[in-house]
């Protein structure tokens, strides 16, 4: 009997992929954190109230980070134009991040400048410990955009492994419900594989013939291996008495046989002559037995 492997394949496929993603994450993580902290590694840091020149590209795009997760309380420039830049809300790939030291950095707004050149920022927030960093996400090192190449793998690595285990449960879990199934399957000569035993899941009591295999082999029949159990036949009872209905045949073959008997029984004279008995024998016989008789009924 033949078993699924899907299961099992599944299963080691995905647990050396969970595995290996895990490994690669653990290595990679605090590189990642230095890469990505703001506090670290940004383009411009501003304190409340202060505000900075710096030279913005239309073609990057820019965060806004803060220790508090407030308004962005942020304006910036295009100096050559006066126009103000639109700040807007991040998308679902860009997430705050931890910094080296613990603290947790907030994202307060993006934005992508109209043109390239030289921009004002100014940080607008009054309140103490309001300081705001701006990074470029496109200012990424080749070194460093491996490392993250690397945490993103892990990542989907993660994902998939954790996927590929509840699906190798279910497999199994089919497998087990569905039963045994025949497996007895046979190469051709062009190498396909097909069945010779009926994949109901009927237990296989006995091996095919000659016969048999060729017609499966040439002619593509499906052979049914299964014993097939026979009924066992109860002899019936003779019935107690010849004049049964039940026994009308032979009725009249019992009644042959008794005329054929009282065929061979000899007759009365006969049968005296033959014991040598006279007739006065007889009547002394007769007479004694009604003597008898007579004083039995008194």
């Amino acid at each position: 009997m033949s078993t699924n492997k899907w299961p099992k394949r599944l299963a080691l496929t995905g647990s050396l992929v969970l595995g290996l993603s895990i490994a690669i994450l653990v290595s990679v993580y605090p590189d990642v954190i230095d890469i990505t902290d703001p506090g670290e590694n940004h383009l411009l840091s501003l304190e409340e109230g202060d505000s900075a020149e710096v030279n913005l590209s239309k073609n990057s795009s820019y965060i806004i980070f803060r220790l508090a997760n407030d308004a962005a309380n942020c304006t910036i420039t295009e100096m050559g134009t006066d126009t103000e830049v639109t700040i807007g809300s991040p998308n679902w790939l860009q997430s705050d991040r931890e910094g080296s030291g613990g603290d947790w950095y907030y994202i307060v707004g993006t934005f992508i400048p109209d043109g390239d050149g030289l921009h004002l920022v100014e940080n607008t927030a009054s309140e103490n410990n309001s300081s705001l960093w701006i990074i470029d996400e496109y200012d990424v090192s080749s070194e460093d955009m491996g490392s993250l190449n690397l945490a993103t793998g892990s990542c989907f690595g993660l994902m998939f492994g954790v996927c590929l285990l509840p699906i190798s449960l279910f497999l199994w879990l089919s497998g087990r419900k569905k039963g045994a199934q025949a497996g007895l399957v046979m190469q051709t000569a062009d190498g396909m594989m097909i069945p010779i035993a009926p994949a109901s899941g009927a237990v296989q009591q006995r091996v095919p013939t000659t016969d048999e295999v060729w017609r499966s082999v040439h002619g593509g029949e499906v052979l049914d291996l299964t014993v097939q159990q026979m009924q066992p036949i109860e002899p019936e009872t003779p019935a107690p008495f010849a004049d049964r209905p039940d026994r009308v045949g032979e009725l009249s073959r019992v009644v042959d046989e008794i005329e054929t008997v009282d065929d061979s029984v000899p007759s009365e004279g006969a049968l005296r002559e033959e014991l040598g008995l006279s007739k006065d024998v007889e009547d002394n016989a007769e007479n004694a037995e009604r003597s008898w008789k007579t004083w039995d009924e008194g």
